[in-house]
């Protein structure tokens, strides 16, 4: 009995890698997040059973529980398991209580690890995450608190402050209250800030400044939104594209600032 833990990346299926790919043609079903090119991934294992068990922001969802019991039920049925995350599998996944799952009932794990959505970000952007001179330090943070999670005051802020560059994973809708905090604690107004939707895939991408953020906050977003923020991201190209008259941005007046990748 084995299950395998698959790093899907950031949703482009050419970013897997060649041993995440071969795992994948060989299961028989197949247990995945959302928010991925799901029909692009099915092309390595097109006989095997897709179940979504991905969650979504705001949006009724798969309970944990129920994923760690399908992982162990299938595995024992003899079944080859994949587990299929979004981006790495141990960064922000849900990995530890999955794997505990399995180990709980003596079933075998192993973890191909993934792109995660900051390396691709910086990949959309044409730059480097660190900086000689500027940016020695990045670290990956959420806001987000899970159910029953305690809210331990400024422990993602500690963190943020802490590092030159910062990625902040499912942040999005709290953009303006985390930009106002970085400031508050000590960033400079003017510390550039990007945006980027869907990491490596189409998207909006734009770059402001902390300021900006914290005054006008960012528009509604459909798809996976990763801020990274530091004087690194200053190099950060956003090729300017026009936008469809029904984009989001357009809406929010923020065109001259928005570009698809």
């Amino acid at each position: 009995m084995k299950v395998w833990f698959i790093g899907a990346g950031p949703g482009d299926p050419e970013l897997m890698t060649r041993k995440a790919w071969r795992v994948l043609s060989q299961a028989d079903v197949v247990l995945h997040d959302a928010l991925m090119d799901t029909a692009g991934m099915q092309e390595a294992a097109p006989n095997a059973q897709w179940l979504e068990v991905g969650k979504r922001s705001g949006r009724p969802s798969v309970e944990q529980a129920f994923i760690c019991r399908s992982l162990v039920t299938l595995a024992k049925r003899g079944l080859t398991v994949v587990r299929l995350k979004g981006g790495d599998p141990s960064i922000f996944g849900r990995l530890a209580e999955e794997l505990q799952a399995c180990r709980t009932e003596n079933i075998d794990v192993e973890i191909i690890p993934g792109v995660t959505a900051a390396c691709a970000a910086a990949a959309d952007l044409q730059t480097s995450l660190t900086l000689r001179g500027e940016s020695r330090s990045v670290v990956f943070v959420t806001p987000r608190l899970g159910k029953h999670e305690a809210n331990i005051h400024n422990e993602w802020l500690n963190a943020a402050m802490a590092a030159q560059t910062v990625v902040l994973y499912m942040a999005s809708s709290q953009a303006k209250e985390i930009c106002n905090s970085l400031i508050e604690a000590g960033k400079p107004k003017q510390t550039p800030i990007c945006i980027v939707e869907n990491a490596s895939r189409l998207g909006v991408r734009f770059k402001d400044t902390l300021f900006e953020v914290a005054q006008n906050g960012l528009p509604k977003l459909d798809g996976p939104v990763t801020l990274l923020v530091g004087q690194a991201l200053a190099l950060a190209q956003i090729s300017p594209m026009p936008l469809t008259e029904t984009s989001p941005a357009c809406t929010a007046g923020l065109a001259q600032k928005h570009a698809f990748a």
